[in-house]
């Protein structure tokens, strides 16, 4: 099963509404998570929610099924909310996978090879961590003189010593669910936040005698958190590249690929060719051999093979048939 936290308020992006709803290519990071984890085989999924869970709730739950909720009402840090969701959690679950709503690059390839590799280790706890050159702001990997993990520090709390770690935790664990029961049962709020640090499940399982393993991630957007509007538009930036790549990669020829605006869900069929400055919104679908010309916007639209669109066209709930040739200018809704 997974745990997604998506408590948070997230008062940096200066917002009223959740953080984890702020829209990345289309979607509610949130949703980007939940996707990632169904991608990766996990059938079962709850999100912690807290401020503004009704709306969390609400809007998701017109996105996807197959989520259940639990309610973190006071906030009192992750290892909290983990302790919440595990106690309104059905016991029976042998591994449980965590992760954060404010990480929409996740990929589901990443977390299946992240389970499969903890499953084959035979680890009890597994982290997903990554090198950065500037590791500020994150958690830091501690180990002995062996190299064997012996616990994470978060930065507040770390020593001069420890903030020069450049391995960092992403935040993302694998855990055998019985283990982590424990842990969390013995999680002590005595540091610098007054919190409940999930960290701390790291040393908690160790001394125990708990087998722990990493595994590094590769792609280093893929565990960026947003936090605000700034880190929000980076993460669009990636996830449009990522979009259009794919697309180029299939056959499609597209101008100026960084002038576009584009969703997920995008689908553009071979051999078309997409001048600058489009945008795609929310369900856009045009088949091969198909020209789009600047300028133009479409919104939930189907076109068909071998069509023309002209420049500065806006179609909106439309479908164009196949070898049809929408003037330049033109202003189609449906």
């Amino acid at each position: 099963m997974s745990i997604i936290l998506a408590a948070g308020k997230g008062t940096r992006m200066k917002s009223a509404r959740p953080k984890v709803l702020h829209r990345v290519c289309g979607y509610p990071m949130v949703y980007h998570v939940i996707d990632a984890v169904k991608g990766c085989g996990i059938r079962e999924n709850w999100v912690v929610i807290g401020y503004g869970g009704e709306v969390v709730k609400d809007e998701i739950g017109k996105l996807t099924d197959g989520v259940s909720w639990i309610e973190q009402k006071e906030q009192l840090g992750t290892g909290h909310a983990v302790r919440v969701a595990l106690d309104g959690i059905e016991k029976g679950q042998e591994l449980t996978l965590i992760l954060y709503g404010d990480t929409p690059l996740l990929r589901s390839e990443t977390l299946r090879n992240f389970v499969k590799g903890h499953i084959d280790a035979e680890n009890d706890l597994s982290i997903l961590t990554a090198e950065l050159p500037d590791p500020t702001g994150y958690g830091r990997i501690v180990r002995d003189k062996d190299g064997k993990i012996v616990g994470i520090v978060e930065e507040k709390d770390a020593t001069d010593e420890q903030r020069k770690i450049n391995e960092i935790n992403t935040g993302i664990y694998c855990v055998k669910t019985d283990w982590l029961e424990d842990a969390v049962g013995k999680l002590s709020n005595d540091n610098a936040q007054g919190e409940f640090y999930l960290t701390d499940i790291v040393s908690l399982i160790g001394g125990g005698g708990g087998k722990i393993g990493s595994f590094p991630v590769v792609d280093l957007a893929e565990i960026e958190g947003v936090n605000d509007r700034v880190d929000l538009a980076r993460a669009q930036h990636i996830m449009e590249n990522r979009i259009l790549e794919e697309l180029m990669k299939s056959g499609v020829t597209i101008y100026h690929p960084d002038s576009l605006y584009v969703e997920a869900g995008l689908e553009i069929g071979r051999d078309s060719i997409v001048y600058p400055n489009c945008s795609f919104v929310d369900s856009v679908k045009v088949g091969r051999e198909c020209v789009i010309g600047s300028g133009s916007y479409f919104k939930r639209v189907s076109i068909g093979d071998y069509c023309n669109i002209g420049v500065g066209c806006y179609l909106e709930d439309v479908e164009i048939p196949s070898k049809t040739t929408v003037p330049p200018f033109s202003v189609l809704r449906g």
